[in-house]
């Protein structure tokens, strides 16, 4: 918490206990908080249970907590990652605010389904585009999430170039992943020892990509992992977990802060 006063130019735990919720949701806030809340959960776990920590197979996070789990695995320093995070959300709040736009959350459509209405609103020449996560609600339910950051598409583009400028001016200082990592944009297992150079590639092209978070779930299923663990704020990644492999629910276990 002390280290990142100096970095963002405000105090996280001030707001995150004393609000205004109203600013603690914009998403230039969001972002930080949600990143130091990840490591922090982290650290319970790692006092709580050291071996689940150091012997960790693989590391993944949703969007912003793909900086999170880069960071755990040794990627950047906790002062880089959370210089990245604060341009990324600032940016993103920016592009934002240049034109009206919302980011729908929509549950109980099938992919096709949702990827016609998409591809329809596009011929009105609205924008629409489909981000592939996992359904979280039975098919007979509807649910709608509004957000004003429509994150994952390509409305997401300029903020995506400042990203990918101060992804290259601390790329040099980036170290290969300790553990394997799964990438948001691909789906696919960074191996540990991958060169730098193809995680900034990746983080260049997440901001205006589908986040393909059950696909990466199943990989790691696939590749052997039976224990999951969420650290962080919140349990919305093992709410997701319930629908997309029940048996691997059942030892999903979270670390809240």
């Amino acid at each position: 918490m002390e280290k990142s006063k100096g970095i963002l130019g405000w105090d996280v735990l001030d707001l995150c206990l004393n609000g205004p919720e109203e600013k603690l949701a914009e998403t230039r806030y969001t972002q930080a908080a949600m990143f130091i809340g990840g490591l922090a959960g982290l650290e319970k776990l790692r006092a709580e249970r050291e071996e689940a920590v150091s012997q960790c197979q693989v590391m993944a996070g949703l969007s912003l907590g793909e900086y999170t789990a880069l960071c755990a695995a040794g990627v950047f320093t906790f002062e880089d990652a959370l210089s990245l995070v604060k341009l990324r959300g600032e940016a993103m709040q920016e592009a934002a605010e240049t034109s009206p736009q919302l980011m729908l959350s929509v549950a109980g459509l099938d992919q096709a389904t949702l990827e016609k209405l998409c591809k329809d609103a596009i011929k009105r020449k609205d924008v629409a585009q489909f981000v592939r996560l996992p359904i979280l609600c039975s098919p007979k339910v509807m649910l709608w999430l509004v957000l004003k950051r429509p994150s994952s598409t390509s409305l997401m583009q300029p903020a995506a170039n400042k990203l990918g400028a101060k992804l290259d001016e601390i790329r040099p200082r980036m170290s290969p992943p300790s553990v394997a990592v799964f990438a948001n944009a691909t789906a696919a297992k960074i191996a540990p020892g991958t060169s730098p150079d193809v995680i900034v590639d990746l983080l260049k092209r997440q901001l205006t990509s589908s986040v393909l978070w059950e696909a990466s779930v199943k990989a790691m299923i696939a590749d052997g992992v039976k224990e999951f663990y969420e650290v962080g704020p919140m349990k919305q990644l093992s709410a997701m977990m319930k629908r997309i492999d029940p048996s691997v629910w059942k030892s999903t276990k979270n670390i809240v802060v």
